[in-house]
């Protein structure tokens, strides 16, 4: 059990890193798990901010959003990885 929570964390640490990683380089268009649609408008019949102006900013955002998902799944495998590590430790001093 210990050495497959190792596994899981070692590929879930891989994840984040890629996830952080493309969305630093611009490639968050091959992801598009963490993007949303940009065809929903909620303001339609109510005065807001024309989209072009906000692009930028709905940019950066964004990226942002993704390395820091990707910061958090790097650390969730950090988490599976140690865990697995101390079930291991843990059932060699009992055995």
């Amino acid at each position: 059990m210990g050495t497959f929570l190792r596994i899981v964390g070692i590929i879930v640490m891989i994840f984040g890193i890629a996830v952080a990683v493309f969305s630093v380089l611009g490639l968050g268009s091959f992801m598009h798990f963490f993007q949303s649609s940009s065809e929903f408008a909620p303001f339609e019949g109510e005065e807001f901010p024309p989209m072009q102006e906000m692009r930028p900013w709905m940019w950066m955002g964004g990226v942002a959003g993704a390395v820091l998902a990707g910061f958090g799944t790097f650390v969730g495998g950090a988490a599976l990885f140690c865990l697995g590590s101390i079930y291991n430790e843990v059932r060699k001093l009992r055995g």
